[in-house]
């Protein structure tokens, strides 16, 4: 329960905040990050507060969401906006940071906003020390500890102290971390009887405890309450005080810490608690809690962001089984590998798209004045927007030269929808504009899913082909954006050892694909082979989609037919044989747009019960 903030972190490093040109935007807020953490290793978590009802709003509740956590009581308010924060990586040691905090929405939530049952559904419920900074809150809080004891819920407390909060600093001092204050030592007070756990830094145990000395801030919480207090030391690692409180901090069960090269340490503890978390809630020993805490966090703190940094339970138990070696966790390409796809958005499964990035086919069809192929792909995406609440697991792809408006007509409101990014053409490959890679996506949205057809190279190609493939693989990552490589073969024996032998070739670049785009081979036997290969270097891609090549509708059919059934080959991207027939009528005048729209439903509909296997009932598609 508590703060939910934008987090606008600015994307250059050793920049003052004031000379930042550019900026990313996450969840933040200290229990936010908390959530998305523990969701994120296994956890099933609920999250309580409240956002503004607005953009930044849906943006926090719908990341949320993503994440897989439970937002029945996140809450819009419609009198207050949703708090920010602005933050920038000065240096190692330096991170200014700016709140927006006046009035915001996270500081307004009340006990109606959630029920005692709901409490009650939970073995623990966590609260935060900012909320504790206005009368309202810190109520909302005391009425949330009440309905927790009353259901048997553990009550966690994390100190969270921010001295910008309670006024005790500049409004631009959100960096600070220790202020001496009696009124937050009596705040965070007030209700030490009632807590089960209680987290915090040294600042933190020391403005709890009332005295800057460690071990007497620790006794003087000890006075009042029996739970165990676990203290975050940062890179030194952590320390559990279960029961009396020793001479000496290293007295107490002491988890080591992990030594990392550290980016950025906003957002660290939030990090550490989670791993914690995920220890405690499954009733781990103290050291194994520890270990886990202090893992966690030394991967957030090798990354931007704070949410976006948490690991998965993949990336974890990876880390603590030894796999990364060198202490600057950024430069692993394993591990940037499993954060990237562990973290993916989810999408429909399987995955019918409806591919209208070709413009070279059209164009040589004839048209009639006012009949533009533009247009024509302005009326698909209306076509597959009537189609989408009846087929979830529709796809879209479409190029950013005559499909541009159909893409912004299609926004987000369609879970797979792809751009065409490279310029058609022979080896080697060129992209849009002949512009590279990162330039171009710097300027696209984050969902949709970059495609790339990769020409057949040869000897003379090879070396300018492959350095563009590893810098659209590396600007895709960059952006965590997905990636989709297409290979253009016929259905022959010859083609299979072809596209095997060009798959091996670019992953051992170390270039993983998201996705895979490969013709419909009639071979049962080379869709094992292709799948051992494709898993062998890049065993988290999500699975290969059929192109239909130009095929016929009833080969197509056919073709579908033989391979549905196969997890690996999660759907199709169809695109001339699906359109070439209503497109040729409509641009030479032949029929309406509505017409146009009606052939173009009918045909998806035939090819999605090819498919799918069972035209009398839509398929609900599954989150891959």
């Amino acid at each position: 329960m508590g703060r939910t903030i934008v987090d606008v972190y600015g994307d250059q490093v050793g920049a003052r905040l004031e000379d930042v040109s550019s900026f990313s935007r996450y969840v933040g807020g200290c229990p936010a990050n908390i959530a998305i953490g523990t969701a994120r290793l296994g956890l099933r978590i609920g999250h309580i507060t409240r956002v503004g009802d607005d953009h930044n709003g849906r943006f926090l509740k719908e990341s949320l969401q993503r994440e897989g956590v439970d937002t029945r009581c996140v809450v819009a308010d419609t009198a207050r906006l949703t708090a920010v924060a602005f933050l920038s990586i000065r240096d190692k040691e330096s991170f200014p940071l700016l709140h927006y905090r006046e009035n915001c929405a996270d500081m307004a939530i009340s006990p109606e906003d959630y029920s005692e049952d709901y409490i009650g559904s939970a073995r623990a419920l966590l609260v935060s020390g900012s909320h504790l900074t206005t009368p309202h809150a810190a109520h909302n809080i005391e009425v949330a500890i009440d309905r927790a004891r009353a259901r048997g819920t553990q009550v966690i407390f994390d100190i969270d102290y921010r001295p910008v909060f309670w006024g005790l600093v500049a409004r631009d001092g959100g960096e600070s971390r220790y202020v001496d204050s009696e009124a937050v030592t009596c705040a965070s007070q007030r209700h030490m009887h009632l807590f089960d756990l209680i987290v915090g830094t040294e600042e933190e145990i020391h403005i709890a405890g009332g005295v800057i000395d460690t071990i007497q801030a620790l006794r003087a919480i000890r006075a009042r309450t029996g739970a165990p207090i676990v203290l975050k030391r940062g890179a030194q690692g952590c320390v559990v005080f279960p029961g009396a409180i020793p001479d000496t901090v290293d007295d107490g069960i002491v988890g080591p810490g992990f030594p990392v090269e550290v980016f950025n340490v906003v957002g660290a503890g939030d990090g550490f608690l989670s791993g914690f978390l995920s220890g405690w809630l499954r009733d781990m020993p103290w050291a194994e809690c520890c270990r886990r805490g202090n893992a966690t966090g030394a991967l957030v703190v090798s990354r931007h962001g704070c949410s976006p940094a948490s690991p998965t339970a993949t990336e974890l138990e990876w880390f603590l089984a030894g796999g990364q070696k060198d202490r600057a966790l950024h430069r692993s390409e394993q591990l940037a590998y499993l954060h990237r796809t562990t973290t993916r958005r989810p999408r429909p499964s399987p995955v019918l798209v409806m591919a209208a990035d070709h413009v070279a086919p059209f164009e040589q069809l004839p048209s009639v004045p006012g009949r533009s192929i533009a247009r024509l792909k302005r009326l698909v995406a209306e076509a597959a927007l009537q189609l989408a609440p009846r087929h979830p697991q529709l796809g879209v792809l479409f190029d950013d030269v005559e499909g541009e408006d159909a893409l912004l007509r299609v926004g987000a409101d369609i879970a797979w929808v792809g751009r065409k990014i490279e310029r058609t053409g022979p080896a080697p490959l060129r992209f849009r504009d002949d512009l590279p890679a990162a330039v171009l996506l710097s300027h696209w949205p984050r969902h949709q899913i970059v495609k790339c057809l990769v020409p057949r190279e040869d000897d003379g190609s090879r070396a300018l082909q492959n350095e563009r493939l590893t810098e659209l693989y590396r600007a895709t990552s960059m952006y965590d954006m997905e990636l989709l490589l297409e290979l253009v073969h016929p259905d022959t024996p010859e083609d299979v050892r072809s596209v095997l032998q060009r798959i091996r070739a670019i992953q051992a670049m170390g270039i993983k694909p998201d996705w895979w785009k490969l013709p419909a081979f009639s071979d049962a036997a080379a869709w094992d082979a292709i799948e051992s290969t494709i898993r062998h270097d890049n065993p988290m891609c999500r699975g290969v989609l059929l192109l239909g090549g130009g095929r016929s509708k009833a080969d197509l059919v056919a073709a579908l037919s033989r391979v549905r059934g196969r997890p690996f080959i999660q759907g199709f991207a169809i695109g001339r044989t699906l359109f070439m027939e209503p497109a040729a009528a409509w641009l030479a005048g032949e029929c309406d747009d509505a017409q146009f729209q009606r052939a173009l439903e009918r045909g998806y509909d035939e090819l999605a019960s090819a498919w799918l296997g069972d035209p009398a009932e839509p398929a609900q598609g599954q989150p891959a």
